[in-house]
């Protein structure tokens, strides 16, 4: 069995995966997944994004099937959350509730390719109910797929196999661990045994820079990486020469190298691209490209009204029918202080957004009132 992904869409060229040129991380992945050897050859589309866990997935699939096609194709299946709040807007997802994946599986030396059977991997997934506070919405589920098979259908995505990406690489390390395993048996913190194991791991770079009361937890932390005085990291990828300055707070993100957070700002299942530059916030389930900057602005991630959030993609506006979704920052693009940006907004490459000068109320004109 040999994987090839011939080459990457331009859309993906210069995104990132946990920190990595999304390029590099899949070729390491395809290296390890070549080691093994089956009768069959597996062609990935330009446009899919995958990690090893993914690529197991259709190993064990293949592997185990007894029929005489000649050709394989593949639609994902998964649980009604994880469509919800990961492929509900991909223009892949059928009306079936499968996920059509670019993804060809040839047997070698077949004269006739006419035979074809559609296989139907499923990802083992990450449930978690949250009991949100009332006054914002019911309870509900979080469900993350544990492996990353993903066709790009927009910018949006990187955000989504991001999040999947952590859980995925996660999950793989801390199998690896015994360490881990032991700390969180261990443990008295009154949660359940996985999420304690999961706590338990880290990866520090030996040139990181971790302020004594700072609180790592499953996180990988790069080189030359400044996290500051009661800073928390959980669940999350830092890349290198990150800032977090005193009081920041990062979960289920990641950011990317040379970023500032600033003095106690929350950072909730984003990605931030490389040179991004954060202050106030909190910035939640949000995506800030490559020196993009967002200052003193209130991002709304959330409907009241339970419609679909809608977002701009290569096919046109989509219903994105998740709970939460934030704005969008494209390269360069900047979002200044008094500003209020809508669910799931694009910002334009180079765009800067700012509060119109009339409806702001000058010095002068509060002294004529006091």
């Amino acid at each position: 069995m040999s994987f090839k992904q011939f080459a990457l869409c331009d859309a993906l060229k210069n995104r990132r995966f946990l920190c990595q040129d999304v390029e590099q991380s899949q070729q390491s992945a395809l290296t390890l997944i070549n080691k093994k050897t089956f009768d069959w050859e597996i062609t990935l589309a330009d446009n899919l994004l995958f990690d090893l866990a993914g690529l197991n997935v259709i190993v064990a699939l293949i592997s185990s099937y007894k029929g005489n096609a000649h050709q394989l194709e593949f639609k994902l299946q998964l649980s009604d959350a994880a469509i919800r709040d990961y492929y509900s807007h991909s223009q892949y997802l059928g009306t079936d509730g499968l996920i059509s994946l670019p993804i060809k599986a040839f047997r070698k030396g077949a004269a006739n390719t006419d035979l074809i059977d559609i296989l139907l991997p499923t990802i083992d997934e990450l449930s978690t109910k949250i009991d949100y506070p009332l006054a914002l919405t019911e309870a509900d589920i979080n469900s993350t797929p544990l492996g990353l098979l993903m066709p790009y259908s927009c910018e949006h995505d990187c955000l989504f196999a991001n999040q999947i990406g952590i859980f995925s690489s996660l999950n793989r390390q801390i199998k690896r661990s015994p360490m881990s395993w032991l700390q969180g048996v261990f443990s008295r913190r009154k949660i359940k045994t996985k999420q304690r194991i999961s706590l338990a791991w880290n990866h520090i770079h030996k040139t990181a820079d971790i302020h004594p009361t700072a609180v790592i937890e499953g996180s990988v932390i790069g080189e030359g990486c400044r996290v500051g005085a009661h800073c928390v990291v959980r669940f999350s990828v830092l890349g290198e020469h990150v800032q977090l300055h005193d009081g920041a707070k990062v979960e289920y993100s990641c950011v990317d190298d040379h970023s500032w957070l600033m003095h106690d700002l929350v950072l909730y299942r984003s990605l931030v691209e490389s040179h991004v530059f954060l202050i106030h916030g909190p910035y939640q389930f949000s995506y800030f490209q490559k020196q993009s900057g967002a200052f003193a602005s209130i991002m709304m991630d959330y409907r009241s009204d339970n419609k679909p959030i809608r977002i701009g993609t290569e096919q046109g506006v989509k219903d994105y029918k998740g709970r939460f979704l934030g704005a969008l920052l494209k390269e360069r693009s900047k979002v200044f202080g008094g500003t209020l940006t809508t669910p799931g907004i694009t910002i334009p490459v180079g765009k800067e957004i700012t509060v119109d000068a009339k409806s702001v109320t000058k010095a002068k004109d509060l002294q004529s009132l006091s």
